[in-house]
């Protein structure tokens, strides 16, 4: 990688298991290329970036997202809350040191795995479901999934045609079994559509988190 100036700004996307400097290409924030940051066993992926608040468009949601996917393909992530930017590389390596044994855990807890979303919404042509029958499917659809889950989350349910929202941390080699549970579900309640998405960075399970107080890491 061509050297870069320690004064340049960065925004900072999330943290790797590996020590190393590594370039992922032009594909970040205003078309700047990707890289790592290393400290010790761990490293910040960021790219160099102004100092600004940026807004969550699809445009810069899609951005933030495609780092993340590209990145995951070969690492494990702990993902860094959107929009956050960073003064300056010496300023990096200070959060990094001061993180460090915190996102070491992390990246343990979420090693080699991804999150999926699971949304059990009833169909638009279904007018009601008993309540107390809605919880019943609820229960299995979450019993049958956690099984191929390491850990699971629930979400609100944020809409009353809405019985299931939950994301699952999944093993990437248990992907295509974790999918196959979703379509025998989906085919086992024709009441309901089965909302599926993924893979993500495991933002509901692991983060990293930039304020006032310095650096913030955290896992449910």
């Amino acid at each position: 990688m061509e050297k870069r100036k320690n004064e340049t700004s960065q925004y900072f996307y999330c943290v790797v298991p590996f020590g190393k400097e590594e370039s992922f290409g032009n594909m970040g924030m205003n078309n700047s290329q990707v890289y790592s940051v290393p400290y010790r066993v761990i490293a910040a992926v960021v790219s160099d970036s102004p100092m600004k608040d940026y807004e969550p468009t699809e445009e810069n949601m899609r951005r933030h997202d495609a780092v993340l996917r590209k990145v995951m393909k070969e690492h494990t992530v702990v993902p860094v809350e959107f929009g956050t930017t960073i003064r300056n590389e010496g300023i990096l390596r200070r959060l990094l040191i001061r993180g460090y044994n915190p996102i070491r855990e992390c990246l343990r807890l979420v090693d080699n795995t991804v999150e999926l979303g699971v949304k059990a919404v009833l169909n638009e042509n279904v007018a009601f479901v008993d309540p107390e029958k809605g919880k019943a499917y609820a229960s299995d659809i979450l019993g049958s999934l956690k099984t191929g889950a390491k850990q699971t989350v629930l979400q609100d349910l944020f809409s009353d045609r809405l019985i299931l929202n939950a994301s699952f941390l999944v093993d990437k080699e248990a992907i295509d079994t974790f999918s196959g549970k979703v379509t025998e579900l989906q085919k086992k309640y024709p009441a309901l559509k089965l909302l599926y998405s993924g893979p993500w960075a495991p933002y509901n399970f692991v983060y990293v988190k930039i304020g006032m107080k310095g650096i913030e890491v955290a896992r449910k």
